[in-house]
């Protein structure tokens, strides 16, 4: 179990707002993932402040929770970008996303971070391809309540909710790093100095026979 499902909590528009904030500037080359998307607030707060983003994505596992977000996506008017799916998220593949938000328990948090980072570079056949010929790439991941564990926030800032005046309850902003595709520069560089040195090696045999 990922989130708590005993009571099902909503995210505060206050800690959508500074989601918003700390996941800016989203461009038309970023996907949105939010993983328990709940009733799909997070994302059409995203979708509304960065009309530029083409697909952002929300994983629930709960059927009329998954429902009740199609319904306000749909009354949003942003079915266009914004799709529901209504599975559990450890089935899924996140390679595509660039911009996660996470509301979960602090076991959920721990399960669910290798998957951010995990792509086909990091499966046979691909991982045989060295790291020094690929490309980094970056993954902006907001969490609420909980942060990631064994990793440092970027940033945490703490957001006042109307129905617990006074408390500051934490958002944190985290970069994570993993495997891009093949960067062809470096490809090009490689080859071009192994045409250098394969040809000085030849070189060096023809003067040797002579």
């Amino acid at each position: 179990m990922l989130a708590p499902r005993k009571t099902l909590w909503s995210t505060p528009a206050a800690v959508v707002a500074e989601a918003e904030s700390l996941l800016s500037p989203l461009t038309s080359s970023d996907v949105v993932y939010d993983v328990g998307c709940g009733d799909a607030r997070v994302l059409v707060g995203l979708a509304s402040s960065f009309p530029e983003v083409p697909r952002l994505v929300g994983v629930e596992i709960d059927e009329a929770r998954s429902e009740q977000a199609k319904a306000n996506v749909k009354e949003a008017g942003l079915e266009d970008r914004i799709s529901v799916i209504n599975e559990n998220a450890l089935c899924l593949d996140y390679e595509a996303a660039t911009a996660v938000f996470l509301y979960l328990v602090p076991r959920g948090l721990r399960i669910i971070k290798p998957y951010l980072t995990s792509t086909r570079w990091d499966l046979w056949p691909y991982s045989l391809v060295p790291r020094s010929l690929l490309k980094s790439a970056t993954v902006k991941v907001v969490t609420y309540m909980s942060g990631l564990p064994g990793v440092e926030p970027k940033r945490r800032v703490n957001v006042e909710v109307p129905h617990q005046e006074g408390s500051g309850w934490p958002v944190y902003y985290y970069e994570l790093e993993r495997r891009g595709g093949v960067d062809m520069k470096k490809v090009a560089i490689l080859v071009a100095g192994l045409a250098t040195a394969a040809g000085a090696l030849l070189k060096g045999r023809d003067r040797a026979l002579k």
